[in-house]
C-alpha cells in the first residue's frame, strides 16, 4: 500500500524530478565548459598583476638608489659651477654637503680632497676617528690617473666586513686646484634597511651594477659578487641595449620587459625574472625581479577555480531549495495574508494616532496665532521707532496687521502655496529686522520661474524655521543671525549659521518641528530632512502634491 502511495506521488510530481535531473546536467556541462575560461583569463590577470607589481619594485629601487646618490649629485653641482664663487666659498658647501651625507643610515663615511698647484694635500673626512679609513682613501687616491678636467668613479669594494659601493667625484677647477669629494655606501646596511622597510610578498628584487656585480639581494652574501647565472641567457648587454636614454633616464625600448624562467638560487623554486634598468647619475642599473611561477600563477589558478567551484555547488543548492520552496507557495500566501491584514490595522492605528497628534498641533497652532511674545515685542518695537521713524512705524503697522490677518485667515486644511507663504514670510521678516536691527540678515533667493510658486507646502513652515532659528541661536551684533532662503525646483532650503544660545528658551517644546515632521510622514514623503551641517542648521522642505 505504502509502495503504491510512493508512485502515485511519484507520477504526480515528476515534473519536479524532470527539472532536477536537467538543472543537475547544466551544472556539470557549464562548469566544464567555464573552468579552461577562468584559467586562461586567470592567467593574463596574473601577468597584469606581475607587470604592476615590477613597475612598483622599479621606482622603489629607483627611489632609493637616488638618495644615496643625492649628496654625490650636490657634489658635481657644486664644483660644476665653482666659477661663480670664490673658493674658500666653495670649499664650504663642499664641506658641508659632505658632512650631510652621512646623516644617511647607509652611507659609511665621506671625505673632501684637495690638491693645489704645488702637490699639496688637504684631506678632510667627515668620521676624523676612522684612521684605517683616512689610509685608505689617500691610497685610492693616489692610483687613480687624472687624464680629463673631471673623472666620475663609481665602484664597488670587497672588505671582510663589508662591501662599498665607492662614489668619488674628480674636478680640476681654473685656478689648477684639483677637488676630489666622494663617500662610501655599506650595501649590506642598506641592505638591512630596505628589507625591513620594503616587506611583502610579490617577488624578490636583485640589484646590479652595468658590470653584473650584485648591489642589493635578499640573501646577502650574492652582496659584492658577480651572479653569472642571471645573464646566462640574457646578456647584460641585451639588457642594457632594451631601453633608450631619453632626457638623462633609461626607458624601456619596447612595452614589455626582458624576461625569462629560471631555478631560483634563493627560494629553490621556479621563477619567472624580469630584466630591466633604470638610471642613477650617470650609472646605469640592472634591476631584476625574481616572482614564483607556482605561487603567483598556479596556486592563484587553482584557487580560483575551487572559488568558481564552491559559488557553482551553491547556486545550485539555491536552485534546488527555491524549487521546493515553490511548493509551500500556498502556506506563504496566506501568511501574507495575515501580514496584510495586520498592516492595515497596524495602519489604521497610525493614521488615528496621527490625527490625534495632528489635532493637538492645531490647537497648538491656534495658540501661536495670538502669540502674545510676539505681539509683545512687535509692539515693543514700534515704540521705540514711532519717535525714531514716524515713516518707517505706519509701514510697520501696516506690515503688523498684515500679519496678524495672514494668521487669522480661515482655510480648508493645512497646506499653503509657495507664493503666499514666501509673501506672508517677507512681512514677518519686515518686523523682525526692525526689531534686532543689523543682528538679523534673511535672504531669499528664488532660482525657480512663476510654475514652482504655485506648489504647496505646509502653512507656516517657513515662519516657523525663521521662528526657530532666531529662538534658538545667539543674536548680536559681533555675531549676526543670517538665515538664507533657497527656493529650488523639488524643494525649499531654510539654513542659517548655528551658534546656539547658552539658555534654552523656556516656552520651546519643539512644537514647530513635530508639526512639519508629522504633516510630511502624513502625506508619505521622506524627504523633510533638518540637521547641522559644517556650523550651519539646515532644513529640507519639500513640496507636496495633493
Amino acid at each position: 500500500m505504502q509502495t503504491s502511495i510512493f508512485w502515485t506521488r511519484l507520477k504526480k510530481h515528476r515534473q519536479y524530478l524532470y527539472i532536477s535531473m536537467l538543472l543537475i546536467a547544466v551544472f556539470f556541462i557549464g562548469s566544464s565548459l567555464i573552468t579552461p575560461k577562468i584559467t586562461s583569463v586567470t592567467e593574463d590577470l596574473i601577468q597584469d598583476i606581475i607587470q604592476g607589481n615590477l613597475k612598483s619594485k622599479e621606482n622603489i629601487v629607483a627611489f632609493e638608489f637616488n638618495q644615496l646618490n643625492s649628496s654625490f649629485k650636490n657634489s658635481q653641482k657644486i664644483l660644476r659651477n665653482s666659477q661663480n664663487n670664490s673658493f674658500e666659498f666653495l670649499k664650504e658647501k663642499l664641506l658641508f654637503t659632505s658632512d650631510l651625507a652621512i646623516e644617511n643610515h647607509s652611507i659609511y663615511n665621506s671625505f673632501v680632497s684637495i690638491v693645489s698647484s704645488n702637490k699639496l694635500h688637504e684631506t678632510h673626512f667627515s668620521n676624523k676617528e676612522d684612521s684605517l679609513y683616512q689610509k685608505e682613501i689617500d691610497t685610492f687616491l693616489k692610483d687613480i690617473h687624472f687624464v680629463k678636467d673631471e673623472v666620475v668613479i663609481d665602484t664597488i669594494v670587497t672588505r671582510a666586513d663589508k662591501v662599498i659601493n665607492r662614489k668619488i667625484y674628480i674636478k680640476k677647477l681654473p685656478n689648477n686646484k684639483v677637488v676630489y669629494t666622494g663617500y662610501d655606501v655599506d650595501l649590506i646596511s642598506f641592505w638591512s634597511y630596505f628589507s625591513e622597510t620594503y616587506k611583502g610578498d610579490g617577488g624578490y628584487t636583485v640589484v646590479t651594477n652595468k658590470d653584473g656585480i650584485c648591489m642589493l639581494h635578499p640573501d646577502t652574501k650574492y652582496i659584492g659578487k658577480k651572479i653569472e647565472s642571471y645573464f646566462s641567457t640574457i646578456s647584460i648587454k641585451k639588457i642594457l641595449n632594451s631601453s633608450l636614454k631619453i632626457n638623462g633616464y633609461f626607458v624601456p625600448n619596447n612595452i614589455n620587459s626582458l624576461k625569462d624562467k629560471a631555478i631560483s638560487e634563493f627560494l629553490g623554486l621556479e621563477v619567472l625574472r624580469y630584466y630591466d634598468t633604470i638610471k642613477i647619475g650617470n650609472t646605469p642599473l640592472i634591476v631584476v625581479v625574481s616572482f614564483p611561477v607556482g605561487i603567483h600563477l598556479k596556486e592563484t589558478t587553482k584557487n580560483i577555480q575551487g572559488y568558481f567551484s564552491w559559488i557553482s555547488f551553491l547556486a545550485f543548492t539555491t536552485f534546488m531549495l527555491l524549487l521546493i520552496a515553490s511548493r509551500l507557495q500556498l502556506k506563504k500566501e496566506y501568511v501574507e495574508n495575515l501580514k496584510v491584514v495586520e498592516e492595515k490595522e497596524q495602519l489604521t492605528y497610525s493614521n488615528e494616532k496621527y490625527q490625534k497628534e495632528n489635532a493637538i498641533l492645531q490647537l497648538n497652532q491656534l495658540k501661536k496665532k495670538i502669540n502674545p511674545h510676539f505681539l509683545f515685542n512687535s509692539l515693543n518695537s514700534l515704540h521705540v521707532l514711532i519717535d525714531l521713524n514716524p515713516d518707517l512705524s505706519q509701514q510697520f503697522v501696516l506690515k503688523l496687521a498684515d500679519v496678524y490677518r495672514y494668521l487669522l485667515d480661515e482655510r480648508d486644511g493645512n497646506l499653503i502655496s509657495v507664493k503666499r507663504e514666501m509673501s506672508f514670510l517677507e512681512q514677518y521678516i519686515f518686523l523682525q529686522e526692525i526689531r534686532f536691527n543689523k543682528s538679523l540678515h534673511v535672504t531669499i533667493k528664488n532660482n525657480c520661474d512663476d510654475t514652482i510658486l504655485v506648489k504647496k507646502i505646509p502653512f507656516l513652515s517657513l515662519e516657523t524655521l525663521v521662528e526657530n532659528a532666531i529662538k534658538h541661536n545667539e543674536i548680536t551684533k559681533i555675531n549676526p543671525l543670517i538665515i538664507t532662503v533657497l527656493i529650488d525646483e523639488d524643494f525649499i532650503t531654510i539654513k542659517n549659521n548655528y551658534t546656539p544660545r547658552k539658555c534654552k528658551a523656556k516656552d520651546s517644546h519643539h512644537i514647530g518641528l513635530t508639526y512639519l515632521e508629522n504633516t510630511y510622514q502624513f502625506y508619505n514623503i521622506s524627504a523633510f530632512k533638518t540637521g547641522v551641517i559644517d556650523d550651519e542648521f539646515v532644513c529640507i522642505l519639500p513640496y507636496i502634491t495633493q
